[in-house]
């Protein structure tokens, strides 16, 4: 064979591996239940945060273009709303809004994107795996390994939140070797790319991927010496810059909201957390952990687990060669560690009993760690971490016995998929009706109406006392989607984060504006049980009905839609006509 040949073989070798597990990520991602979610235009499973999601998307594809980049003025009005605020994935989004016009209105992305993910996830994860082995299918099992993550699969309940393919590309660019100043520069190159994206995708995503970047500038600055100190400052300052300004743009700060939130040290990982199942397993039972530390789920898996026992049986000898590893690789297990501690937060639990608090320790560094409440999910970058040092152990010690290392890894994925407990119930895409009002009457709202109002606002999760209402989570969503298909404002939603004051604020000035009967003729008020009296002191100004169990009044008197109203006049209060939807 020549050398131009044996060249291509290997090429078309390094590819093999990489679109089988690919390929194994989409199928896994249909085993478990996703098949339905890849219809764009099926809405019947967004319930919870992709609710949320698929609100912000779409009330932002019929917005102008504005700034911060996914403004979204429609939602939330007039509190400041973004696709990133409603976690709407910011890149697809503005990605998307180009071709709305051609879309369908009933259009989600959400399930596309998370099969994607299991997708990119496969192929990184066999390129990660081929910095280990040349073997096609040793690569293929690699991937299928990350494909079945349980900590991947386990957040296919927040979409963004499952670009976890970020982290494996980011270990890939660590541990892939370089040979030149060039290759360095090409793996930073792709490190800010990848800063970029999970920009964003995800703020708890950018901040990993962020560090496992600075593990990869200080390796090929002082470990291998390929970037002198100013080359290397001015890679920092970019890699610092793109993200910061990135965020600026997609509205995650600026926009005068708080970027902090309580839960520091209650959302957080258990020390245990890589060995517990948390009732993941249907093979070992789970062990005890926090109410608030299914954030911090880090399982490995069983088939893994299994692995590791195996590869790490009888394996004194080789502590000489993990440790020279390990200290070739200071700077991504110095970031890994720090991580982690950041996961386990300033409360550290073992199977849910507090081993030491340090929150006097943390307590002056919590206006910083603040904004990231979820802390648990900083165990992520260990979870990937440690499955690439099993791979990595396991093809080394089986160097001279590849088909016992293949044996290895084809049981570790055969248990771990079987041993996955959504792979027998599919609980993660069960179907959830859309909650579209479906009421004729609501089709009578025509284009001289521009807002839909609830009274009080609907601001999830604001624990602001003026809004407290008989509104449940379901109704703001009922309501979004009815303000998006008649093209009017709405009032309230499910901000990722928000300022309690400018809430309070907003509200008050809505109540006052009732109270004066100083309405607009251009607004539907969808009114919560405890303030309609408020309206009907207001007698003739107002017509008001009852449409779905939901109280709506407006200031016209005449019009096909006032007219719907005043024929289902609404029940006296305190009468059983005047419970809440």
């Amino acid at each position: 064979m020549s050398p131009d040949t044996r060249s291509d073989v290997e090429g078309l070798r390094a590819w093999v591996a990489p679109l089988l597990a690919a390929a194994f990520g989409l199928l896994w991602y249909l085993a478990v239940g996703g098949g339905p979610t890849l219809n764009p235009t099926h809405l019947d499973w967004l319930g919870g945060d992709f609710a949320q999601h698929a609100l912000g998307w779409m009330h932002f594809r019929d917005a102008p273009w504005g700034f911060p980049l996914g403004e979204t003025p429609g939602l939330l009005r007039p509190l400041p709303m973004t696709v990133a605020l409603s976690d709407s994935n910011p890149w697809v989004s503005l990605a998307l809004k180009p071709f709305s016009g051609w879309l369908p209105r009933d259009f989600q992305f959400i399930g596309p994107w998370l099969a994607l993910c299991f997708v990119l996830q496969g192929w990184l994860g066999a390129k990660l795996t081929g910095l280990f082995t040349p073997n096609v299918l040793q690569r293929f099992l690699g991937g299928a390994l990350f494909v079945l993550a349980p900590v991947l699969l386990y957040r296919t309940g927040h979409d963004t939140l499952c670009a976890q393919w970020l982290l494996t590309g980011m270990l890939w660019l660590n541990l892939r070797p370089r040979t030149s100043p060039r290759d360095a520069w090409t793996s930073l190159a792709w490190a800010l790319l990848l800063n970029a994206l999970a920009s964003g995708i995800h703020p708890y995503l950018e901040v990993m991927v962020f560090a496992l970047g600075l593990s990869l500038l200080a390796t090929v600055t002082w470990k291998e010496k390929y970037l002198s100190r100013r080359a290397a400052a001015l890679a920092l300052a970019v890699l610092c810059a793109v993200p910061a300004t990135l965020f600026v743009a997609f509205g995650y700060v600026g926009l005068g909201v708080r970027s902090g939130s309580a839960g520091f040290g209650y959302f957080s990982s258990d020390l245990l957390t890589l060995v517990n199942p948390m009732g993941w397993s249907r093979v070992l039972p789970g062990l005890p952990t926090g109410p608030g530390q299914y954030e911090g789920f880090g399982y490995l898996g069983t088939g893994v687990l299994a692995l590791a026992v195996a590869a790490l049986w009888k394996s004194r000898s080789a502590a000489p060669r993990v440790r020279e590893e390990l200290r070739a690789r200071a700077p991504l297990v110095i970031v890994l560690s720090l991580l982690a501690l950041l996961a386990f937060s300033s409360v550290l639990t073992v199977a849910g009993v507090t081993l030491l608090s340090i929150r006097k320790v943390v307590a002056p560094l919590l206006p910083l760690l603040s904004p990231f409440r979820a802390s648990g999910r900083f165990i992520w970058p260990l979870h990937y971490a440690v499955l690439t040092g099993l791979l990595a152990f396991t093809l080394w010690r089986w160097r001279q016995r590849p088909a016992v290392a293949t044996g290895l890894l084809l049981g570790a994925v055969l248990l771990q998929a079987l041993d996955t407990m959504d792979l027998w119930t599919r609980n993660h895409f069960a179907p959830t009706p859309w909650p579209r009002l479906k009421a004729p009457e609501w089709t009578l709202i025509d284009a001289s109406y521009r807002h839909l109002v609830l009274v009080p606002p609907y601001v999830h999760l604001s624990e602001s006392p003026c809004v407290k209402s008989a509104f449940v989570e379901r109704d703001y969503v009922s309501f979004g989607d009815l303000a998006y298909l008649r093209g009017l404002t709405t009032n309230s939603g499910y901000p990722a984060r928000l300022s309690e004051t400018r809430v309070t604020e907003v509200c008050e000035s809505l109540l006052a504006d009732v109270a004066r009967s100083q309405l607009t003729s251009d607004t539907v008020y969808v009114v919560d049980p405890a303030r309609l009296e408020a309206f009907q002191r207001l007698g003739d100004a107002v017509t008001c009905g009852t449409v779905e169990g939901f109280h709506v009044c407006v200031t016209r008197r005449a019009g096909a839609f006032p007219d719907a109203l005043s024929r289902a006049a609404p029940s006296p209060p305190g009468t059983s006509g005047d419970l809440p939807h």
